[in-house]
C-alpha cells in the first residue's frame, strides 16, 4: 500500500471524510504531514533491510560485513566508481573455500584491485629434465617456430615457453618454483558503438578506425568470467586484439560456412553485438566472414602513402566431399580488410563509399576526456565542477538526431524564418542539445549570443566528434557548457562572457586550445576531467577552475592567462604556466611554473620544476627530498623524482600514465596517498597495496606471489 494522506483518509470512517471534506481539508492537511513522515520512516526500514546484504547494502556498510567475516582492514578506494570492496568482501568465503590456488589469487587479484587479472604458477613454466614414467609432452625445452601465436606470445601473460631457473626476487625474476605472477592489465577498454572511420590518405578506400585519424591498437571488449574455476584468457582481458586470433576465427569461420558447419564464435560473436569490431558501409553491417586481417601499413618508397588491399573474393574449397567451392562474399557485398594492431581499414580497389562506420574499443587509463562512458557524477559527489546542467534550467531540449535537427549545425544555424526558431539555438533563450550519437560532424559555428545560456552535451555512453573551431562571443549574460564531446579544434571565447564550463571534454591539442580575447573580468572558465590543448587569455578572467585534467602545452605554454585566479586540483599540466595566483594540490606541472602574486594562494602536494615561482609550498616535490642535502645531491634527488610517463604523445593508449618506475614519491605523494596527477582518482596506489595485503592470507606456505603490470 501506498502510504500517503490518501491512505490513511479511507482508513477513517466515511462521517470523518465528508466533514472534513466540507471543513476544507485540515484533517485531509495533518494526515498528508503524518503519511509524508511514515514514508521516511518505511524507506528506512527498507533501506535497514537492504543493509543486511552486501549485494544491496550502501558503501559505508560495506567495511562493517566485511569486519564480521573478518576481512583484513583495507585502504579506502573511493575516488573511482569502477572499483570498490564490495567485490572482495562478497567472494570471502568462496575464496577460503579454495585457498591456495591459482584460480584464487587470480579471482582475488581481480576483487582486490578491480583490475583484469591473469594467474601464472612460474614453477609450471620451469624447464626440466623430465621423468620417463610421468612424460609432460608441452614442457618442451624450445618453442616450435612454426607457431607463430605461441612465439608472440613468449614472455607475456599467456606465454607457454619454458625458461631456466631464475633465482632473482619477484618481479624482476620470475621463474622459479614458489613464484606465482598476478599479472594486470590497468587499461580500460571503451568501445565506441557505430563511430565514423576517417579516410586516412590520398588514395580512396583507405581508412582509420579512430575519427582522428591516430594509428592506434584496437582493443578487446573483455568478457566476465562466469566460474572461479576457469583462468582467464586473452577473450577476459582488455589487451590489444592480436591479429593472429582475429585470423583464425575468421579463417575457420568461412570454411565452417563451405562445409555447411557451425561456426564456432569467440571474438566474432554476433549475439547481442558482442563482436570486438564491426563495419558498415553505407549503412550495411558487413558479415563477419566478408572481414580479411590484413597488414595496412604503409608500402614502402609510394608516395601518395599507399597500402595494401584486401582481395575482391576469396574462394574457399570444402573439406568435405561433395560440396561446391564457396566464393566471399556473397553476391553484391564487399571484402574488407582489417589491422586491428594499426586500427587501419581498407577496402578493394574501385569500392568508393558514401559513409563507412565502425564499432570497435580503444584502451585508456579512466574515464578522462570525451568517452562512451557513463559521465554522471558519483551520488556523494559535491564538488560543483562535476554537476550536470539540470533540464529544468531550460527553455528549449533538443535532441539530436531528429527529424527537426538531424545534426548539431543544424540546430547552430541560424532560423531562416519564425517557425524554424523551436528547433533552433536563439539568443536570449536557454537551450540544451543532447547529441545521442558516435558520428563525426563538421562545423565551424560562429556564434554571437547575448543574454544565452547554451548546453551541448553527448548522452551517456556516446562519444561524438566535431571537426572545426568553435567560436562564441556574447555579453555578461552568455554562458556555455560542452559535456562529452570530442573537438577535433579549439575553442575561440570573445568578449565579457559569463561563464563557460567543460565536463568529459576533449580538445584535440595539436589543434588548439582555449583561447579568450577581449575583456572577460566576470568570466569562470572551468574544466572538470577534460583534456585540452593551451589555456590563453590575453586579459585576466575572474578564475580559471580546473580538477582532473590534462593541458598540453603540444610543446609549447600550456597555461597563460595573464594576471587571473588560477585553481588546479589533481591535474597534469605538460607545459609552462603563468597566471596572477594560483591554488592548487596533487598536481604535477611539467614547464616552469611563474605566478604574479606569490604572497597569495598555496601549492599543495605537487611536483614543480625547480625555478619555479610560485605562492608558498607544502610538501612539493622535489622540495621535499632535497630539503637540506648539498647542492649535488639535491640535483640527483631533483632528477630522480621527476615524473616519467609512458607516453605523453596524444593518441595513444596509455597517454600521460606515469610509469611503474616512477619515483614513489610521486606515485604516492597526493594527499591521499594515491599519485600526483590527473590520474590521482584511479587510487591505483591503495589498490595495489590492497592486492599485497591480502595475498598474504591466500597464499600456500612457501609461495610468493607479486603484481605484474601487464598496461
Amino acid at each position: 500500500m501506498k502510504l500517503d494522506a490518501d491512505a490513511l483518509l479511507a482508513l477513517l470512517p466515511a462521517f470523518y471524510r465528508e466533514r472534513d471534506a466540507e471543513s476544507g481539508g485540515a484533517l485531509r492537511a495533518l494526515l498528508a504531514i503524518i503519511a509524508e513522515q511514515g514514508a521516511l520512516l518505511e524507506a528506512d526500514l527498507q533501506r535497514l533491510y537492504d543493509n543486511a546484504f552486501i549485494e544491496t547494502c550502501d558503501d559505508w556498510v560495506v567495511p562493517y560485513i566485511g569486519d564480521l567475516l573478518g576481512v583484513r582492514a583495507l585502504h579506502p578506494v573511493s575516488g573511482t566508481a569502477a572499483f570498490g570492496p564490495r567485490a572482495l568482501v562478497a567472494n570471502t568465503l568462496r575464496l577460503r573455500r579454495r585457498k591456495g590456488t591459482a584460480l584464487v589469487l587470480e579471482a582475488l587479484a581481480h576483487d582486490a584491485t578491480g583490475w583484469r587479472a591473469r594467474a601464472v604458477e612460474f614453477f609450471e613454466q620451469l624447464a626440466t629434465t623430465q621423468y620417463l614414467d610421468h612424460p609432460r609432452p608441452h614442457a618442451v625445452r624450445t618453442p616450435d617456430l612454426r607457431r607463430s601465436l605461441a612465439v608472440d606470445r613468449i614472455d607475456g601473460p599467456f606465454g607457454r615457453e619454458m625458461h631456466t631457473v631464475d633465482v632473482r626476487a619477484l618481479p624482476a625474476g620470475r621463474f622459479n618454483l614458489p613464484n606465482v605472477g598476478l599479472y594486470l592489465w590497468r587499461l580500460q577498454a571503451y568501445p565506441v558503438q557505430r563511430g565514423t572511420a576517417r579516410p586516412a590518405t590520398a588514395r580512396p578506400g583507405f581508412y582509420t578506425f579512430d575519427p582522428l585519424g591516430h594509428t592506434r591498437p584496437l582493443f578487446n571488449r573483455p568478457r566476465s568470467e562466469t566460474d572461479i574455476g576457469h583462468l582467464a584468457e586473452p577473450i577476459n582481458v582488455p589487451e590489444a586484439l592480436h591479429w593472429q586470433d582475429l585470423h583464425a576465427e575468421l579463417e575457420a569461420r568461412r570454411q565452417a560456412l563451405t562445409d555447411g558447419d557451425s561456426t564456432n564464435e569467440t571474438w566474432f560473436a554476433t549475439a547481442g553485438g558482442s563482436a570486438v569490431l564491426r563495419v558498415w558501409v553505407d549503412g550495411l553491417e558487413i558479415a563477419p566472414e566478408h572481414l580479411v586481417v590484413c597488414n595496412l601499413s604503409a608500402i614502402p618508397g609510394v608516395i601518395p602513402e599507399d597500402w595494401r588491399r584486401p582481395p575482391a573474393s576469396l574462394t574457399v574449397s570444402p573439406t568435405r566431399p561433395g560440396r561446391p567451392d564457396r566464393v566471399f562474399p556473397a553476391a553484391g557485398g564487399v571484402l574488407v580488410g582489417i589491422d586491428p594492431q594499426r586500427g587501419r581499414l581498407a577496402l578493394p580497389s574501385g569500392v568508393t563509399p558514401t559513409t563507412v562506420e565502425v564499432g570497435y574499443a580503444c584502451g585508456f587509463p579512466g574515464d578522462i576526456g570525451a568517452g562512451p562512458f557513463d559521465r554522471r557524477p558519483a551520488i556523494d559527489e559535491t564538488d560543483p565542477l562535476a554537476a550536470l546542467p539540470d533540464p529544468a534550467d531550460f527553455d528549449v531540449h533538443l535532441h539530436i538526431p531528429s527529424a527537426a535537427t538531424p545534426t548539431l549545425a543544424s540546430a547552430l544555424t541560424p532560423p531562416a524564418n519564425p517557425a524554424d526558431a523551436a528547433n533552433r539555438v536563439v539568443a536570449g533563450r536557454r537551450t540544451l542539445i543532447t547529441l545521442d550519437t558516435d558520428h563525426s560532424e563538421v562545423l565551424s559555428p560562429v556564434l554571437d549570443l547575448p543574454d544565452t545560456y547554451v548546453a551541448i552535451e553527448a548522452a551517456h555512453g556516446r562519444r561524438p566528434v566535431l571537426e572545426g573551431d568553435l567560436h562564441l562571443k556574447g555579453n555578461a549574460s552568455t554562458r556555455l557548457s560542452l559535456d562529452g564531446l570530442l573537438i577535433n579544434g579549439g575553442l575561440q571565447l570573445q568578449g565579457p562572457l559569463r561563464g563557460v564550463s567543460l565536463r568529459h571534454c576533449t580538445l584535440v591539442p595539436a589543434h588548439g586550445g582555449i583561447d579568450h580575447t577581449g575583456t572577460a573580468t566576470d568570466l569562470t572558465l572551468s574544466l572538470y576531467r577534460c583534456l585540452c590543448g593551451a589555456i590563453n587569455s590575453n586579459k585576466p578572467l575572474a578564475a580559471v577552475l580546473m580538477r582532473d585534467s590534462v593541458i598540453d602545452g603540444n610543446g609549447g605554454a600550456a597555461i597563460d592567462v595573464d594576471d587571473s585566479a588560477l585553481k588546479v586540483n589533481a591535474c597534469t599540466v605538460l607545459g609552462s604556466v603563468s597566471a596572477g595566483r594560483i591554488e592548487a594540490a596533487n598536481s604535477i606541472f611539467d614547464g616552469l611554473v611563474r605566478i604574479a602574486r606569490r604572497q597569495d594562494g598555496c601549492v599543495r602536494y605537487c611536483y614543480l620544476p625547480p625555478k619555479s615561482e610560485t605562492p608558498r609550498r607544502y610538501r612539493c616535490q622535489p622540495d621535499l627530498v632535497s630539503t637540506d642535502l648539498p647542492a649535488a645531491e639535491a640535483k640527483r634527488e631533483a632528477r630522480r623524482v621527476t615524473p616519467a610517463y609512458t607516453s605523453v604523445r596524444f593518441g595513444t593508449s596509455a597517454y600521460t600514465q606515469l610509469t611503474t618506475s616512477t619515483a614513489i614519491e610521486i606515485r604516492c605523494g597526493a594527499e591521499d596517498g594515491a599519485e600526483m596527477g590527473v590520474w590521482q582518482h584511479l587510487q591505483q596506489a591503495q589498490r595495489e597495496a590492497n592486492l599485497r595485503l591480502a595475498l598474504d592470507e591466500y597464499l600456500r606456505f612457501g609461495l610468493d606471489a607479486a603484481p605484474i603490470f601487464v598496461t
